[in-house]
């Protein structure tokens, strides 16, 4: 969450391209309902699944023009759906799957398709007794601006939802904002962005004074 409450922590980027229609209303909310979270079910292979949801609701993914619009924001979020099941118990039911197997079958030694046999059907109980684990990130683009804020600091996060938002909206790309590239935006000047190439990453610490008699 992020837009309504909660963290204040977000990626700042800047949106390049053009949309291939004057219509961007109808075009934005057609391409968000193409790709709508999926629904990750028990039976299907697939460990994750990612797409966009409502901002308001992360299992609405019925999108509208009045669940999307807010006057010149455009709002919805990132979901990602995952299966996290846990390791150690996986490994414990796996290893009694094995000795029961082989009580069965009188084998001493099991193959690796056996093996693979019975990981999946051990993976496959574990799943029907529990829920996927999902994880939602608000997005708020200001369409006028050419501005998107996307409430996540974490590397992966943000890979995923730049994959995700190229993928979505063709001809457009997400630019991280940085103060070079704001200052490209701003059009200050070729000298500027030249020094600002040049400059390099500082450290500030603070300083560990000596310990006085009074301190």
């Amino acid at each position: 969450m992020g837009v309504w409450s909660g963290n204040l922590s977000y990626t700042r980027y800047f949106v390049e391209g053009e949309a291939p229609t004057q219509d961007h209303r109808s075009w934005i909310l057609d391409r968000i309902k193409m790709m709508a979270v999926p629904t990750l079910t028990v039976e299907t292979e697939d460990e994750q699944v990612l797409g966009w949801c409502t901002v308001e609701n992360i299992l609405d993914t019925e999108f509208a023009s009045e669940k999307l619009f807010y006057n010149e924001y455009i709002l919805w979020a990132f979901r990602l759906d995952s299966w996290r099941l846990p390791p150690t118990l996986f490994k414990a039911l796996l290893a009694e799957a094995e000795r029961d197997y082989r009580a069965e079958t009188g084998k001493e030694r099991i193959t690796k398709r056996e093996k693979d046999a019975l990981k999946a059907k051990v993976r496959l109980d574990l799943k029907r007794q529990s829920l996927p684990n999902i994880s939602t990130y608000d997005i708020c683009w200001h369409w006028e601006k050419d501005e998107l804020r996307f409430w996540s600091m974490s590397s992966k996060a943000n890979t995923l939802f730049l994959e995700l938002f190229e993928k979505t909206f063709p001809g457009l790309q997400l630019v991280a904002q940085s103060p070079y590239t704001l200052a490209e935006r701003l059009d200050l000047g070729d000298a500027p962005l030249e020094t600002m190439k040049s400059l390099e990453p500082e450290t500030f610490t603070a300083i560990d004074m000596p310990r006085g008699e009074d301190s």
